[in-house]
């Protein structure tokens, strides 16, 4: 038996060996193997970092690997199975060119390159100390009103970084705007380091990133906001006339500052002040004229002191009317005859109301264009002409006419 496997051994390794072959070429053939560039790019991890240091200024964050792998695994594979570090074991203070290695959870996968293969870092001695904090306030307050010192909660926060840039900060700037306000503000506020000219220092570590700010906001002593009402005289003859009608009405500015040096009178002040009377009795068009304020004696307005613009939209009165006209013809050739069937047609006219009661027979015309027509019928479309431009017209009905045109008079001749 030993004879006859010293024998065959040769032909016995060959059978295994094609075997073998055979199976990776099925295996390959069903789930082929190619190389490709993974995407997304992957994070890179910064591991083993020395005790009290810290990398200074940015480092490379991302890179791009190219992997081999079976199609079954590229189906698989997701950026949470890559993980591509730099191993900063070892290392002490200055700059460092490091190799970045990866690892693959599916498996069989091969890593062929990583892009880029090294980054460089510097390490420097890490430390931590309280920074004040620096509210800046942007814009002003409501005219009349002032806005108190901010005060952040807390007024100090830690900052840890390496120490070069650490002894560049002055500051930690939190930054509110109080454009326009009239009361106490509080807001939450993040923060950003600075130096002493006021640049933003980046790769450092707060402990807190954001503060709570709170601002005391209140009216300046002798002075106070109201609102403006503005005083409107004939606007009830003017619409009771049944012709125009009040639209819209608005006072700019709406609000004002009143100073008085007699805090007891400001005090008492109803929080509104009225305009000097405007009339607009006799008016039909849009009203735009700037109207001083009616103030008490003592009063006085802070800015601007010519008033307010009133603003006044006053429209027609709008109504609609029902008419039937006669239909005319014009165009028609010469010895010949035509008769519309209908001969009138109806129409809802729209517009103001003085337009509508003062329309003559002049004014609107209903009329058919024969022009280049022979004898024959034909259906029409009819022409409304409307002399009044703010006059509207829904209409006419019927929408067409019949028009017959014969060479011999009809019975009622046109």
């Amino acid at each position: 038996m030993l004879r006859w496997f010293h024998d065959n051994f040769s032909s016995l390794l060959l059978a295994v060996v094609l075997s073998l072959t055979v199976w990776v070429a099925a295996v390959s053939s069903s789930d082929p193997v190619s190389a490709d560039l993974f995407s997304p790019s992957i994070g890179i991890d910064y591991i083993n970092i020395p005790e009290n240091l810290l990398i200074l200024g940015g480092k490379p964050e991302e890179a791009v690997i190219e992997l081999n792998a079976p199609a079954s695994v590229w189906e698989q594979l997701t950026p949470e199975d890559i993980h591509i570090f730099a191993d900063l074991n070892n290392l002490g203070e200055g700059e460092h060119t490091i190799a970045l290695e990866a690892t693959i959870d599916e498996v069989p996968t091969q890593v062929i390159s990583i892009r880029p293969a090294t980054v460089t870092i510097i390490l420097e001695t890490g430390a931590s100390r309280e920074v004040a904090v620096e509210v800046v306030t942007i814009g002003d307050p409501v005219l009349g009103y002032r806005a108190g010192d901010p005060l952040p909660s807390p007024g100090f926060v830690t900052v840890t970084g390496p120490v070069s840039m650490l002894n560049q900060v002055y500051s930690l700037r939190a930054e509110i705007t109080i454009s326009g306000s009239q009361e106490n503000m509080e807001v939450v506020v993040p923060l950003t380091p600075i130096d002493i000219d006021g640049h933003e220092i980046e790769g450092l570590h707060l402990e807190i990133e954001e503060v709570r700010v709170s601002i005391q906001i209140g009216q300046e002593a002798g002075r106070r906001l109201v609102s403006v009402i503005p005083i409107i005289e004939g606007r009830e003859a003017l619409e009771s006339a049944g012709y125009y009608q009040v639209t819209s009405i608005s006072v700019t500015p709406s609000e004002v500052i009143v100073a008085s040096s007699d805090r007891q009178a400001l005090a008492e002040l109803p929080g509104y002040v009225e305009t000097i009377p405007i009339n607009i009795l006799d008016r039909s068009d849009d009203v735009e004229q700037r109207v001083l304020l009616d103030l008490p004696d003592g009063f006085s307005i802070v800015g601007d002191q010519n008033g307010v613009l009133i603003q006044i939209g006053i429209d027609p009165v709008v109504n609609s009317i029902n008419i039937t006209l006669p239909v005319e013809v014009q165009g028609l050739g010469s010895r010949l005859y035509a008769q519309a069937a209908p001969a009138s047609v109806s129409l809802i006219l729209t517009g103001p109301i003085a337009t509508l009661e003062t329309l003559s027979e002049e004014d609107v015309r209903v009329v058919v264009d024969l022009l280049d027509l022979g004898i024959g019928t034909y259906q029409l479309e009819p022409q409304v002409i409307i002399l009044p431009g703010d006059v509207e017209y829904d209409g006419p009905i019927p929408a067409t006419t019949e028009v017959t045109i014969s060479n011999t008079p009809f019975g009622l001749t046109q």
